[in-house]
């Protein structure tokens, strides 16, 4: 085969060609960068700083990750820890009683209330600008741990978030378990009754202290239960928070229960009902205090 030596000429406009995409490269980079730099930038988000606690458990969470100072205002059931009695209030918990116009007097630039609870108030606000948090956290212990988790993240205080986190898991971790496991009906109220399904907090606390929920096997977080299905399970503990109203005399004398072994053996408890409610930094507390009920004999008063 015959190969033609390239001449003077061609490399001549070989070497021409390739300065000149070079050229065209290197202005092209430039374009690129002068248009970069004239984009306008995007601002980080500002940390919120005028708060306004809806729940008490949001109010717990900001104090317990060290944003106390960041708080504008809270609901009248914001009652822990005692510092929070020194915050103005907006008033009552409930969603239905809150008013849009006295939250917007405080200037709020973040709302953090509870899921299930909140939701109509929290569409309101949105509507006025404002940033609104719903926490799940009552729908368990790990939505309690994410909630922590993202809320620190919000409000820059990942490493206490974590701390929080990680003594928690390992708080309930370290809780002894009945042996054998012990049945447990959860009064959460009596007219109607109520208790804890399965996919509430108080499920999980119970669970991690080492009873068996009478009613976890209801996916409903707190159902309606008819008497005949609590005498029916036989539970072998009847727990009711602090501020039910009931009594152990009241318990006694309903029909037909001094048949459940609860009561035969006079293992009916109170609990404190901020403790185990509140989807917050202190879950690790209210797994360890339901878990010495008995050695605390914390029962109900006869009266």
């Amino acid at each position: 085969m015959h190969i033609t030596k390239p001449t003077e000429q061609n490399k001549s406009r070989t070497s021409l060609k390739k300065n000149s995409l070079a050229l065209l490269y290197s202005a092209l980079f430039l374009c690129l960068l002068i248009l970069a730099s004239c984009a306008p930038k995007q601002k980080k988000a500002s940390v919120p700083s005028r708060i306004i606690c809806l729940s008490p458990s949001a109010a717990e969470i900001v104090c317990a990750i060290g944003a106390f100072s960041s708080i504008a205002a809270r609901t009248s059931f914001c009652t822990y820890p005692e510092e929070m009695s020194t915050v103005p209030s907006v008033g009552g918990f409930d969603g239905k009683s809150l008013s849009v116009e006295k939250i917007m007097s405080f200037k709020p630039d973040f709302v953090y209330g509870a899921d299930g609870m909140h939701n109509a108030i929290a569409r309101q606000l949105e509507l006025l600008g404002v940033t609104v948090y719903l926490g799940n956290g009552a729908d368990g212990i790990d939505e309690t741990l994410a909630e922590i988790e993202y809320i620190s993240a919000l409000l820059e205080k990942d490493s206490e978030g974590k701390k929080i986190i990680q003594h928690i898991q390992e708080q309930i971790q370290s809780v002894p378990k009945s042996v054998p496991i012990q049945s447990v009906y959860y009064e959460v109220w009596s007219e109607p009754f109520i208790t804890a399904g399965k996919n509430s907090l108080i499920h999980d606390l119970l669970e991690a202290a080492g009873y068996k929920n009478s009613f976890g096997t209801l996916n409903e977080s707190y159902p309606m239960i008819s008497e005949e299905s609590i005498l029916a399970r036989q539970p072998d503990i009847i727990i009711v928070p602090d501020m039910n109203g009931t009594s152990i005399a009241s318990i006694k004398s309903r029909n037909g229960w001094e048949q459940i072994p609860a009561v035969k053996n006079s293992r009916i408890f109170f609990i404190d009902a901020d403790l185990v409610s509140r989807p917050g930094p202190r879950i690790a507390d209210a797994v360890a205090a339901l878990s010495n009920l008995e050695n605390s004999r914390a029962y109900l008063p006869e009266k």
